[in-house]
């Protein structure tokens, strides 16, 4: 079975590429991932093992809405992309009314939602303070201790996407998203998902977002009652460069790494991989060889400072966070 988003050539000249869900958003889809029996157990193992202890009853208000085997009520869609949980969780805190209900409503048609659940769509009642402080408590457990990795993930993903997009317009960047589970067949695009249905777009675009935790399978999210709102495509990082076993490391050996860091070369590699290049690129904007690229990439890797992803028969290296904040301290 399969969704069909069928694109006109407004739609195409509208796409958009977004850098994150959020971390509230990816937040909700962690949640959703502990409790979904069908999610992929493989690639996110080492990562439930070590959460699984780490939930609450303090919690509870977010779990409601995620009834045992579904996706749950879209909070992602009710907050936007915030950058950052502060400005999600306002955001929720001030959905209003009616759009909480619409998609509580939409969940519950196959999934009853408990009657507890209901009078958190008042805004500014108690059980919308409980729904925010669940969230922030879930976030603390699941995604911040694992954040930094996470973020540059992410933006690996994103600035792949955006050099797509440069090189090749929007069908170049809907073909690079393929996989087992998505096919761009121009004009439409076709993700597997457990019914089938046809998503005509109208001349409203789309933004691809990528998300850690949406699973192996893509999900599609629109505002509801909104016929003319952008819909969001949300996606995996692509399998090369999702760095999944790195994701879950917190610790890194990197002081020797650091110490390496001196010289007017590395610092100049830095700046280059700011806006993010290939080792080919970054030898012939540095004025270097293949080889010193290359060194000096793996020296500033093991230090944190970048993430390195296979892109084709390329490796794209971007900043990590930390490699970002260093930059700009510099």
């Amino acid at each position: 079975m399969v969704w069909r988003i069928h694109f006109t050539a407004d739609d195409l000249e509208r796409i958009q590429v977004r850098p994150t869900l959020g971390p509230l958003a990816e937040t909700v889809k962690a949640m959703s991932l502990l409790r979904c029996k069908r999610a992929p157990r493989a690639l996110y193992r080492q990562w439930r093992g070590e959460v699984k202890d780490r939930l609450t009853p303090q919690m509870s208000p977010l779990t409601a809405l995620i009834p045992v085997g579904s996706k749950g009520v879209d909070l992602p869609m009710l907050t936007g992309t915030a950058p950052t949980l502060e400005q999600g969780v306002q955001a929720l805190l001030t959905a209003p009314r009616e759009h909480i209900l619409a998609e509580m409503e939409f969940t519950d048609r196959e999934y009853k939602l408990p009657a507890t659940v209901w009078d958190l769509a008042e805004a500014g009642g108690q059980a919308r303070l409980r729904l925010a402080a669940a969230v922030v408590a879930a976030h603390q457990a699941l995604v911040e201790p694992y954040w930094n990795q996470i973020h540059a993930c992410l933006h690996a993903e994103y600035v792949a996407r955006l050099r797509a997009l440069a090189a090749g317009g929007p069908e170049r960047l809907l073909a690079s998203v393929q996989s087992q589970w998505v096919r761009w067949r121009p004009p439409v695009l076709e993700v597997l998902m457990p019914a089938d249905y046809d998503v005509p777009l109208n001349g409203r675009g789309i933004a691809l977002v990528p998300s850690v935790f949406v699973g192996h399978v893509a999900s599609l999210h629109q505002v509801p009652g909104d016929p003319v709102a952008m819909p969001w495509l949300v996606l995996p990082p692509a399998s090369g460069r999702t760095g999944q076993g790195q994701l879950w490391n917190n610790t890194r050996s990197s002081g020797a790494a650091l110490a390496a860091l001196v010289g007017r070369n590395r610092a100049a590699v830095l700046r280059t991989i700011a806006d993010g290049c290939t080792t080919t690129e970054l030898a012939g904007r540095v004025g270097i060889s293949l080889a010193a690229a290359s060194q000096h990439a793996s020296v500033l890797r093991d230090a944190g400072l970048i993430a390195t992803h296979r892109q084709g028969s390329a490796v794209l290296h971007v900043l990590t966070p930390l490699g970002a904040e260093l930059l700009r301290a510099g």
